[in-house]
């Protein structure tokens, strides 16, 4: 009797400090209404970027047209100068949804003409969930 209690309450426990880990996402649609295309002003995504927390977890929506558009992630140091020496990651296909995955920095462009030196560019930076104030 004593060892059905015990894994009863252990079941308990560790069904109710999953429902504790358990933590939302949201899903950002990169640009809003523009969606992920040449922006109108060079600093569009990072003024779009600069009013959103972005959370580990949190997933990217970049809304495009394959063979119009792509999504590269790569590091700063490319994505500073619109160069694809080291690229971490190309999406293509259209839609591309990324997962926020660790706490950092995101640094993502479109290779395609020279969309990214006209702003078709946008840096992130991931916090963890438990850094974020409530009010």
């Amino acid at each position: 009797m004593a060892v059905k209690m015990h894994l009863s309450f252990f079941i308990f426990a560790t069904i109710g400090s999953m429902q504790l880990v358990s933590v939302s996402s949201t899903t950002h649609i990169v640009g809003d209404n523009l969606g992920w295309n040449v922006p109108n002003s060079p600093t569009f995504y990072k003024e779009w970027a600069q009013n959103r927390t972005f959370v580990v977890g949190d997933v990217l929506l970049f809304q495009y047209n394959p063979g119009l558009n792509t999504v590269i992630l790569v590091e700063k140091s490319d994505y500073d100068s619109c160069t694809t020496k080291k690229i971490l990651h190309t999406y293509f296909r259209g839609n591309s949804s990324v997962t926020l995955d660790r706490v950092g920095d995101y640094y993502f462009f479109s290779s395609v003409g020279m969309h990214c030196e006209f702003g078709q560019k946008l840096h992130v930076d991931v916090v963890a969930p438990s850094t974020i104030s409530s009010h």
